[in-house]
């Protein structure tokens, strides 16, 4: 019985161990830090190339060889959780990190443009890319007429292959963007809003009575403005000139993460509280796992795992019966 005790500890412990290994890093093994990866971003308009166009990348957060995220030092300023869990939370992260490069005005890790066929191919100014997350910002085009103004997103280098189930080193993304007609005439003034909205539920007494937002239009800071409950932690900005790239951002608040996103005309600046100190995925010493959408790869630990729980107790029924004979 002590025999078959020490065999049930033992496998218990192997599957605490395999329910402790990175997700990732065991459906498609560990990543080759030391290879050489490229990012190639693809801008095309149905059949026509958009060449010329120039857009920056910058290095958010580097990766080991297990998938975990580590902040650079320069991102890591930023309360900003950095752990995507689908498309939009990325957006999220993106338009949010986003506001800081401009206000900042961070230097990007590698800049290129678009050739004859529409690639920016990276790296471009450096010898090689450091694996990890990278935030892609393409700058306002205009070509044929039309302006095309690229979305802001974030990219994994090495990406992933899930049907191959392995890491691809060389990674190409399709820029997604808005275009229209390059004026002629004299611009319409814009209307700009700003909605502060808190996801803090219990904790609503460590909410500061007041948070600073500032508006920025292309790469200048142009104002800032104090949101509390007096003028219902909302703004309206009227008769601003148009023909400009206008974001907001918000001074950073000790024990929140913030999300900045536009819906129509309207900025929603969301805190969500985190409790004190860094939040996690906003500090250099956190290390978010990296999650990829779509990763369906997420069953096989779990799977094995239940595999040795059967085994040890398919070995105490056996003994158990042995036992009654």
């Amino acid at each position: 019985m002590k025999r078959l005790k020490r065999i049930a500890a033992a496998l218990l412990s192997v599957l605490t161990a395999v329910l402790l290994l990175p997700v990732q890093a065991y459906a498609a093994g560990s990543i080759e830090l030391n290879r050489d990866m490229s990012l190639t971003v693809s801008y095309v308009d149905g059949k026509t190339y958009l060449s010329g166009a120039q857009f920056d990348i910058y290095l958010v957060a580097t990766v080991d060889e297990c998938g975990e995220l580590t902040t650079t030092e320069t991102f890591s300023l930023f309360n900003v959780d950095i752990r995507g869990k689908n498309d939009e939370a990325w957006n999220k992260v993106a338009s949010t990190l986003e506001g800081y490069i401009l206000r900042d005005k961070i230097a990007p890790t590698d800049s290129a443009k678009t050739d004859a066929q529409g690639l920016a191919v990276f790296p471009s100014a450096q010898e090689r890319l450091t694996p990890g997350l990278y935030l892609v910002k393409g700058q306002r085009h205009k070509q044929d007429g039309t302006i095309y103004e690229a979305a802001t997103f974030m990219v994994m280098v090495p990406g992933i292959d899930m049907e191959a189930n392995a890491w691809i080193y060389d990674v190409t993304v399709n820029a997604k963007f808005i275009s229209y007609p390059a004026p002629t005439a004299s611009l319409d003034t814009s209307t700009r809003k700003v909605l502060k909205v808190w996801k803090d539920s219990g904790h609503e007494q460590s909410r500061p009575k007041e948070v600073v937002v500032q508006l920025i239009r292309d790469s200048e800071i142009v104002d800032t403005v104090t949101l509390n409950a007096a003028n219902n932690w909302r703004y309206t900005w009227e008769n601003l000139p148009g023909g400009h790239k206008w974001t907001v951002v918000e001074k950073e608040q000790k024990g929140y993460t913030v999300t900045v996103t536009q819906e129509g005309i309207t900025f929603v600046v969301t805190n969500t509280y985190g409790g004190s100190g860094s939040p996690s995925g906003g500090g250099g010493s956190g290390k978010p796992p990296l999650i990829q959408t779509g990763q369906l790869w997420w069953p096989v630990p779990v799977l094995l795992a239940g595999g040795l729980l059967l085994i040890v107790l398919g070995l105490i029924r056996r003994r158990n019966i042995g036992d009654e004979k």
